[in-house]
């Protein structure tokens, strides 16, 4: 097989010879970069170490795929720019429209928030029919090649060892044959449990460092279905949580097939529990709203509990040395706490970042790989913020950079004076929440308009 490493991946690229990307692991992340990969190879070859279900099944590789996930509005942007109706596809499939203030009851703060019509539009459904869709538009382009069954064990370094030019891998079934794979690109989309740190220390480069921010979080999720008579107000129902002394939420939201999600989540080890008394006392504790509409509906599942919920940034766009034609993205470079949903948009932009610095160098792969690390950082960054800000402010967070500064204690209070002026002013709401779904920057809630409104909200 080092013969089809030294034909598939040597140099920039002859004329002739076709360009390969191999990608590892059909992750959220695996699927957005193959899509976007096809646009800059002549194929992509993805390589997966489960066999992938033809439908919205389970699989033993992503044990969270039953838990809480939502595309987030920029996410949801891009989905219609590389994957054109396959949100009509979705629902179509039983997936869920709703308006993102119209259509949810929030209570923030302990107030319930006034409902309005935002004309920002969200689409409520199961990360097992989201996956299931993309690979099925992604198994019919020729370009995009699924190779199932076997896992990754390391990189095949280039003459010289300064670039990546390939992969060990082998199958899983029976004895398992090694063999070895060569690429232009190499992806990583592992996950937070890359192995890359490891790989690049066995190739004689440094690992990243690490930022942990832990906010020891848990959370519960149990299905149930949908009462026939319904006749809430709301398609989606949100309880949050408010530090530093109230830190159980919960949520409500509909998925296909007539489904609704009941998720809880406690702060600061307050988890919740996953017996049948346990669960309804914690749906008990988040008010008469929530708790009554749990009682309506008919539970379908067992209550899964999951913890391990930190957010986690390996800083690979810091280091001095790294590897041409190798790339880390998606939970693999930055892994946030689960429970804000921004782990598939982020995945997404950083696999669209990819495809513009690969378009940005006109075809010539070496530089490219560093260049996309750093302009990760800068499309994590601003989620980053947003996520371990919130986690921050509970008293037993671990982690995170402490800073006393003017800057940083003013930036604290107008945070804090936004998410109050968020209950009072409906322009305050819709521009907090484009900054929460990742369409605009976390800068834009400074900006001159928006202040203005939070300090004439200001009691």
């Amino acid at each position: 097989m080092n013969a089809m490493i030294a034909d598939a991946a040597t140099g920039a690229g002859g004329a002739n010879r076709p360009r390969r990307a191999l990608v590892l692991g059909a992750s959220m992340a695996g699927l957005w970069t193959a899509r976007v990969l096809a646009d800059h190879f002549d194929e992509v070859v993805v390589l997966e170490r489960d066999r992938l279900p033809e439908g919205a099944a389970p699989r033993a590789g992503v044990p969270q795929a039953r838990q809480y996930h939502v595309l987030l509005l920029r996410g949801l942007q891009l989905l219609r720019e590389y994957f054109p109706g396959l949100e009509e596809e979705l629902i179509a499939a039983g997936a869920v429209p709703f308006d993102i203030t119209g259509d949810v009851k929030l209570r923030s703060r302990g107030k319930w928030l006034r409902q309005f019509p935002s004309g920002q539009q969200l689409l409520s459904c199961s990360r097992l029919l989201l996956e299931a869709a993309m690979r099925r538009r992604l198994r019919r382009d020729a370009r995009i090649r699924f190779v199932e069954g076997v896992e990754v064990t390391g990189l095949v370094a280039g003459s010289g060892g300064t670039r990546v030019a390939g992969v060990r891998y082998h199958t899983r079934a029976g004895a398992g044959s090694a063999a070895e794979l060569g690429g232009d690109l190499i992806v990583d989309a592992l996950g937070r449990r890359s192995p890359t740190p490891a790989w690049l220390q066995e190739l004689g480069y440094a690992p990243p460092e690490e930022s942990v921010v832990d906010s020891f979080l848990g959370y519960v999720t149990r299905r149930y279905r949908r009462p026939a008579n319904f006749a809430g107000d709301w398609r989606m129902l949100l309880i949050t949580a408010t530090a530093p002394h109230d830190p159980r939420g919960g949520l409500i939201f509909p998925e296909e097939n007539g489904v609704w999600v009941v998720m809880m989540a406690g702060a600061n080890k307050d988890y919740p529990p996953t017996d049948e008394a346990g669960f309804d006392a914690f749906a008990r504790s988040l008010g008469p709203e929530y708790y009554a509409a749990v009682q309506a509906a008919e539970p379908i599942s067992a209550p899964i509990g999951y913890r391990g919920t930190d957010s986690r940034w390996r800083h690979y766009e810091k280091l001095d040395r790294w590897p041409e034609r190798y790339v880390v993205l998606g939970d693999a470079f930055c892994g946030f706490n689960p429970i804000y949903g921004q782990g598939m948009t982020v995945a997404a932009l950083s696999a669209v970042a990819l495809g513009e610095e690969i378009a940005r160098a006109g075809g010539q792969l070496d530089g490219v790989a560093a260049r996309a690390e750093r302009a990760f950082g800068k499309a994590t960054e601003g989620a980053w913020l947003l996520a371990t800000g919130a986690d921050l402010e509970w008293p037993e967070t671990v982690g995170g950079a402490s800073s006393n500064g003017l800057a940083d204690r003013f930036g604290r209070w107008y945070i804090d004076k936004l998410l109050d002026a968020v209950g009072r002013d409906e322009q305050v709401r819709l521009a907090f929440n484009e900054v929460n779904q990742l369409v605009k920057p976390a800068t834009s809630l400074f900006a001159p308009s928006v202040m203005a409104r939070v300090l004439l909200a200001f009691p």
